[in-house]
């Protein structure tokens, strides 16, 4: 009996240790021909956890098998990295040759989905408190709007933020927009709907920011209940519409990757940097290669996991601002608060470099 069931426990660690292998490959194998792996790259935590937990099963029973697992989770290590980080520097003293950007997918400042408290105008009012403590340079703002009382666009113009561009996306009320305090020589939407960068000019220096809103997955109540019956193990019909729904969304992703950003960045002469709701892990396909081309400031000065995202399914860092490696970190942030599903994230960065 015993015999049997160390079999077992030796299968599923295999299957969990291999899950963890192919769950970093995301930005090797395409979604578009390797859907599966992508998916997977969205349990990477659960299963680096899980592989903890057979390292520690194995060696309380003084068993060799642990070493699979160990194996697992040093191949595995520099992925770690890109969740989770330790010690990173979150504010430094004003400077000059700095530039500050901020990345906020405000969700009409009515909080989550679930707040009835929240209401537009106390959102709107949190953010322009919110604005003045960190005094952001460059603001790339997802589904923004105006507060039925407040004049949001008004309000930051008075505080100094006189330049901005911006799209209007599918829904009008809802636009990508960017507010700078610096000049804005120039743009160009990349789709009517999502992306589009435009070029600015900071103490004399000209730089491109590309603001990002890639595709939501839109989980309907259904949905929710079909990653419910994930998180138990027991997939259902709900479970594959959901795992339907995740593979579109991925591929989508990937497309956007191809078409625009990845030409974005090879055609731009200026140090570029690329902000905004990616709707993806850091393990991701897109991730993972925008980290090839340019830096990820979380992995220089993050600190702890940085969820950004904390609505009704596992929080992970999906917002994110990723700069040219000719400039220097030096501090990044992320802000906890009521006003959206999303929390924002603030960059400081040295342009001097």
């Amino acid at each position: 009996m015993k015999k049997l069931l160390r079999t077992i426990l030796l299968i599923i660690n295999l299957i969990l240790t291999a899950a963890l292998i192919l769950s970093t490959l995301a930005g090797v194998l395409p979604p578009s021909r390797w859907v599966a792996v992508s998916l997977l790259s969205y349990g990477f935590v659960p299963l680096a956890m899980a592989n903890v937990l057979c390292v520690v099963v194995w060696l309380c029973r003084s068993r060799w098998e642990f070493l699979i697992s160990a194996a697992g989770l040093v191949a595995t290590f520099p992925t770690m990295g890109l969740f989770c980080q330790v010690g990173g520097t979150q504010s430094v003293e004003p400077a000059e040759g700095q530039l500050k950007v901020m990345t906020f997918n405000t969700h009409g400042f009515n909080g989550r989905d679930d707040d009835t408290l929240m209401t537009a105008d106390s959102g709107a009012l949190l953010f322009l408190h919110l604005i003045d403590d960190v005094q952001p340079d460059v603001l790339c703002l997802q589904e923004f709007a105006n507060a039925p009382h407040i004049k949001v666009t008004d309000s930051l113009v008075a505080r100094g933020y006189k330049n901005h561009y911006g799209v209007h996306g599918a829904n009008s009320y809802h636009p990508s927009v960017l507010f700078a305090r610096c000049k804005i020589r120039g743009g160009k939407e990349m789709d009517k709907r999502s992306k589009f960068y435009a070029d600015l000019e900071h103490e004399g220096r000209a730089f491109r920011v590309c603001s990002v809103h890639l595709d939501s997955y839109q989980l309907s109540d259904k949905d929710m209940e079909g990653f419910e019956s994930l998180t138990h193990a027991k997939p259902d019909s709900n479970t594959h519409h959901l795992l339907r729904r995740f593979a579109a969304t991925t591929r989508r992703h990937e497309k956007a990757w191809r078409r625009q950003l990845l030409p974005l960045i090879e055609e731009t002469k200026t140090p570029l940097i690329i902000a905004g709701d990616f709707n993806d892990t850091p393990a991701s396909y897109i991730c993972q290669h925008l980290r090839k081309h340019l830096t990820d400031p979380f992995t220089q000065e993050g600190r702890g996991l940085s969820a950004t995202y904390h609505g009704p399914y596992p929080a992970y860092r999906i917002d994110y601002i990723f700069h040219s490696r000719q400039w220097h970190t030096l501090a990044y942030r992320c802000i906890k608060t009521p006003i959206s599903d999303h929390y924002p994230v603030v960059v400081t960065i040295d342009t001097t470099s």
